[in-house]
C-alpha cells in the first residue's frame, strides 16, 4: 500500500520536540584575587580582635626578630654557668662551715642546682610564648598592635591610616645593623604615640610599605571627596 500524501487543505501541526531537562544555573565563581581579605587563607590565624572590613586587604603581619629571644637564651645559659660555678665552689664551703646537711652536701648542691635549672626552663618557656605573641597586623585601612605583656596580660590597639602622621625607624648600635632589626614607630599628631614595635625585622622595608599604604589611603580619600 502506498503512503497517503498529506492533504494540502489541512493545517500543518507543529512538530513536538522532546523536552530537555533544564540545568540549574551555576553560581558565578569569583576570582580569588577579587575576594575580600577576610575570605582569604592568609586571613586565617589572626587574633580575634583583628576585625577586617569588606574590601580591606592585609598588607603584612609583623612578628619580632629572633635576635631578641636568642639573646635571652644566651643570657640564661650564662646565668646557669655562673650559678653552677657558685654552687660547686662556694656552697659546699658554706654548708660545711655552718654544719648544714651533714655528709649530704653534694646531694644538696645537685638538688639546688636542679631546681634552678627547672625554674629557668619554665621561665624561658613562658618568656618565649609572650615574646612571639607580640605582633602588628598592617592592612590597607589601619595598623593593629597586639601587645602581650605577660602570659595572661594582653592589650590590643588600632591606629587608623587616617590618623597616621609619620613612621620612624630606630637602629642604635652595631647589632641592629648587623642583624637588620630595630624599633618601628607609628606616630600620630598630638600626644606621643604608643605604637612602637621593638625587635622589628627589616624595619626600613616595613616603614616604606606603611608609608606607601598611607599614601594610597589618602589618595583614595581625595578621589572620593572630589567625585561630583
Amino acid at each position: 500500500m502506498e503512503p497517503q500524501s498529506p492533504d494540502p487543505n489541512q493545517p500543518l501541526q507543529p512538530q513536538q520536540m522532546p523536552a530537555q531537562p533544564s540545568e540549574p544555573p551555576q553560581p558565578i565563581q569569583q576570582p580569588a584575587s577579587l575576594k575580600p581579605a577576610y575570605d582569604r587563607p592568609e586571613a586565617a590565624g589572626l587574633h580575634p580582635m583583628v576585625v577586617l572590613q569588606p574590601g580591606e586587604q592585609i598588607v603584612a603581619t609583623l612578628k619580632r626578630h629572633p635576635f631578641g629571644i636568642v639573646s635571652m637564651y644566651i643570657s640564661a645559659v650564662f646565668g646557669l654557668i655562673i650559678a653552677g660555678l657558685l654552687a660547686f665552689v662556694l656552697l659546699p664551703h658554706l654548708l660545711d662551715q655552718y654544719n648544714v646537711g651533714g655528709g649530704n652536701v653534694t646531694t644538696l648542691v645537685y638538688g639546688g642546682l636542679g631546681i634552678v635549672v627547672i625554674g629557668m626552663v619554665v621561665i624561658l618557656a613562658v618568656a618565649t610564648t609572650v615574646y612571639w605573641q607580640n605582633q602588628w597586623v598592617i592592612t590597607t585601612d589601619s595598623i593593629t598592635q597586639i601587645s602581650q605583656n605577660s602570659l595572661f596580660g594582653r592589650q590590643v590597639s588600632q591606629l587608623s591610616m587616617d590618623n597616621l602622621e609619620d613612621v620612624t625607624v630606630i637602629q642604635d648600635g652595631i647589632l641592629p645593623h648587623m642583624f637588620n632589626y630595630g624599633i618601628l614607630k607609628a606616630e600620630t599628631a598630638g600626644e606621643r604615640s604608643k605604637f612602637q614595635f621593638p625587635y622589628c625585622p627589616n624595619p626600613n622595608e616595613y616603614a616604606r610599605r606603611i608609608l606607601e599604604v598611607h599614601e594610597q589611603f589618602l589618595e583614595e580619600r581625595r578621589n572620593i571627596q572630589n567625585r561630583p
